[in-house]
């Protein structure tokens, strides 16, 4: 029990170092962007879906007797399971990684992977610009503030729509400023990890010490 205590424990601190959520500490940069946010002094700029996105398109339906189970994400409107209601092998439609996803009802996610989806989610993407998983991370926060509690059963979102829906985002020179976007997901994610790192490493000094004593 031991030996298999401590495998389970240096494969913990190994996959903590290769992904690099040890490192919680925010830099001067992470610091200063999140200052920035708080004060009010980052410039922002309202720009329409259709700017952001060049591809914007809705899923196709497939009922759910019809689907053949697979290894293919398929997305449907709903928050369960970040809305993949079943991995299928049917031919629908896939969309790329590095997409968002909106559902009828204003549901909001990123997807870093390729999936399929349903005719109640839109899909938005764009394939001429390098986007970073940062950047889109981003943007879906921003869009998810932006139409949370607008839609329900009797009020259906379709991509159509959002065409010109204007999501305010921070901004340089009149450019939308990826950069800064990218470097206030960081720090965001290293507040959130923190508790969470902090934790993991007192479980792995106690059962270290349970081993060894």
């Amino acid at each position: 029990i031991a030996e298999l205590e401590a495998q389970r424990i240096a494969e913990l601190e190994a996959f903590l170092l290769a992904s690099g959520l040890k490192d919680y500490n925010l830099t001067d940069e992470e610091q200063k962007v999140l200052e920035d946010f708080e004060n009010d002094k980052i410039t922002f700029t309202e720009l329409t879906f259709k700017n952001i996105f060049n591809k914007i398109l809705q899923g196709r339906r497939l009922k759910k007797e019809d689907q053949i189970t697979g290894n293919i994400p398929f997305v449907m409107a709903g928050t369960t399971n970040t809305g993949i209601a079943k991995y299928i092998s049917n031919p629908v439609a896939e969309f790329p990684k590095n997409s968002i996803t909106i559902d009828i009802f204003g549901n909001t996610f990123y997807r870093n992977y390729d999936f399929g989806a349903g005719d109640d989610t839109g899909v938005y993407w764009n394939n001429k610009k390098d986007y970073s998983d940062k950047t889109m991370l981003y943007l879906t926060s921003s869009i998810s503030k932006l139409i949370s509690g607008k839609f329900d059963f009797g009020n259906k979102l379709r991509s159509s729509q959002s065409l010109d829906f204007k999501v305010q985002l921070p901004t340089q020179n009149n450019k939308p400023n990826y950069e800064l976007m990218e470097t206030f997901i960081t720090a965001i994610q290293k507040l959130v990890i923190k508790e969470v790192v902090l934790f993991a490493d007192r479980k792995i000094e106690a059962t270290k010490n349970v081993i060894h004593s």
